[in-house]
């Protein structure tokens, strides 16, 4: 079957449905605030107070 404009057209809406759909689903289940990082889930390296005196 020939590829036609009016068919591409329609495939681009409705990606565009589907796509602005699950954005809005993301958006209503995600919590209001982000998570507050706990010491744990630090990856960076500190320096102790003697290694600061150098």
């Amino acid at each position: 079957m020939p590829d036609t404009k009016s068919g591409r057209e329609r495939k681009g809406r409705n990606k565009r449905r589907q796509l602005e759909s699950r954005l809005n689903r993301r958006e209503l289940t995600a919590a209001d605030e982000p998570p507050e990082p706990s010491l744990d889930e630090v990856e960076s390296e500190y320096l102790d107070e003697d290694e600061l005196d150098r």
